[in-house]
């Protein structure tokens, strides 16, 4: 079985490779020129570099390959993103999959995002029956998501390439290289605390959990078909009340009122667009906060053998690999 991973640099990507590694199985690292490669050079594995834009150097990076797990992807959720996030998400995606028919790949992994999925109204459980309309997603984000799930599940009809999708929840835990938005606000937080927040709840997963998902679904996913990977739907306050019980910081007493909460994230979002500067508290951000996280993992449960340990579990570890980590 050869396995190469595209974009393992990130979060999940550490995640993964040290679930295969702990197999002994042989995989390859493909990221781009400019990634830092250093911790997987440093337990041996083989390490490519290629470019979504170039589908010759993917091609050529995945030769021999016979599964392919891509995992690269921009995340973002400032305004006006559109235009980058199709590029990378979208015409990235179906470079991959142009360079998987050439290389003779057998099967293709896309791991997405569960917002890619429609959230419906109110309270009604999301699971595979939902709709995966771009137009019916958050923001910039999701839309470029959705887009490159469609791409993904319709190339397996095709009959060329098999497929299968997998869309995590709020990724956490540990191994994180620095990248993750839970692991800049966690550093934060340690540093200085927190003064306030926001009402609001979303789902989280661990890291470990969708790597094992995502490495079952090689031999075990059905063809075309995409998974939901959810965990533990978790308020805001909740979270910060366990967050601060770990890190000994005084839980915040002020809650921001969602109405000025939303004026303050839409000018902070363009502040930080016009100076050009990457920020997480925008208004697409907060409506995904405020919009249905009601999440069912069932189809994976039973074809992936898919299991989510409590997010508390995994907070809790996430903050002991941060106190210690080496990653840059």
């Amino acid at each position: 079985m050869s396995i190469s991973i595209i974009g393992a640099t990130g979060h999940l990507g550490h995640a993964l490779v040290r679930h295969i590694n702990e197999l002994k199985l042989p995989v390859r690292v493909i990221c781009r020129a400019s990634s830092n490669a250093e911790y997987f050079r440093s337990i041996g594995l083989d390490v490519k570099r290629a470019d979504l834009d170039d589908v010759k150097s993917l091609k050529n990076a995945l030769s021999d390959s016979e599964y392919v797990i891509h995992l690269a992807s921009k995340i973002s959720v400032m305004p006006l993103a559109r235009k980058e996030l199709t590029r990378i998400n979208v015409q990235g995606t179906k470079n991959v999959i142009e360079a998987c028919n050439e290389a003779g790949v057998e099967k293709l992994i896309y791991v997405s995002s569960i917002q890619a999925i429609s959230p419906g109204s109110g309270e009604k459980q999301i699971d595979e029956i939902s709709e995966i309309d771009p137009y019916l997603t958050h923001d910039d984000y999701g839309f470029s998501k959705a887009e490159a799930t469609l791409e993904v599940l319709q190339t397996a009809q095709s009959g060329k390439l098999k497929t299968s999708v997998l869309c995590p929840t709020g990724i956490i835990g540990p191994h994180d290289p620095g990248s993750s938005q839970i692991g800049k606000f966690l550093k934060v937080h340690i540093k200085y605390g927190t003064h306030a927040f926001v009402s609001g709840a979303y789902d989280f997963v661990d890291v470990r959990d969708v790597s094992i998902a995502v490495f079952n679904s090689i031999t075990m996913g059905a063809n075309g078909q995409h998974y939901l990977l959810s965990g533990s739907k978790v308020s805001v306050k909740e979270f910060l009340e366990y967050v601060c019980s770990l890190t000994n910081k005084k839980m915040p007493i002020i809650r921001i009122p969602n109405s000025v909460a939303l004026l303050a994230g839409q000018t902070n979002g363009w502040m930080n667009k016009l100076i050009g500067r990457e920020t997480y508290f925008t208004a697409s951000s907060l409506r995904t906060l405020w919009s249905n996280s009601n999440i069912s993992s069932r189809l994976a449960e039973k074809d992936l053998n898919f299991r989510s340990r409590s997010w508390q579990h995994s907070i809790k570890d996430q903050l002991n690999d941060l106190t210690k980590s080496s990653y840059p």
